[in-house]
């Protein structure tokens, strides 16, 4: 009655060893591109640039044995945003070369220009009063989420970060821009996107 063996466990064994490695190398991937991230924000242009490219590379061997199409996407974008910012780092590293002019070649148009000079314009800073409404805004929405408490905590902290620039530059001191990116993975239905 039960003479034929299970369902091929080595399949299913050679499943969950691509399963672990595709984790393997998306972590690895994303602990490079935080070190980018670092470096970036700290002006070591050169280290970041390196560690943004080893990061795309790490997580886009991850996708040949990812299997779950939304972390999938997710980690395509991520590499494509890790290439982009390596690419504008080499732009900018090669205009400061060329006395500081614009790298790339590309001959851009006046309105080219005009619309990066809308970039730079910073918004209005936030009064004390609507600091203090935000963060009870998103202390009420985190208190409704069941578990996660490690997002949570992070959240919490990049709020007070945040609060913090924007009582810094209000004081005229100088902050880092920061890159702040973040990516969820897990199963359907573990609350990636609440």
């Amino acid at each position: 009655f039960f003479s034929a063996p299970p369902a091929d466990i080595s399949a299913r064994r050679r499943g969950l060893a691509l399963l672990a490695m595709a984790n393997d190398l998306r972590d690895k991937g994303i602990e490079i591109a935080n070190d980018a991230v670092r470096d970036d924000n700290a002006g070591n242009y050169e280290d970041a640039i390196n560690k943004y490219c080893k990061a795309a590379e790490y997580l886009m061997t991850a996708t040949k044995y990812e299997k779950n199409p939304v972390t999938l996407k997710t980690i395509r974008e991520k590499s494509l945003e890790y290439v982009q910012r390596a690419e504008a780092l080499k732009q900018g590293l090669a205009g400061k070369g060329a006395g500081g002019k614009k790298a790339g070649g590309g001959g851009g148009s006046k309105e080219e220009e005009e619309e990066s000079e809308d970039d730079d314009v910073e918004p209005e800073p936030l009064t004390e009063e609507q600091l203090a409404k935000a963060e009870a805004e998103m202390k009420e929405e985190l208190s409704k989420l069941i578990g996660m408490e490690s997002v949570k905590k992070q959240m919490e902290q990049l709020c007070k970060q945040l609060s913090l620039d924007i009582r810094r530059r209000a004081e005229g001191h100088n902050t880092l821009d920061a890159i702040r990116h973040m990516m969820f993975t897990g199963n359907p239905g573990v609350g990636k996107t609440t």
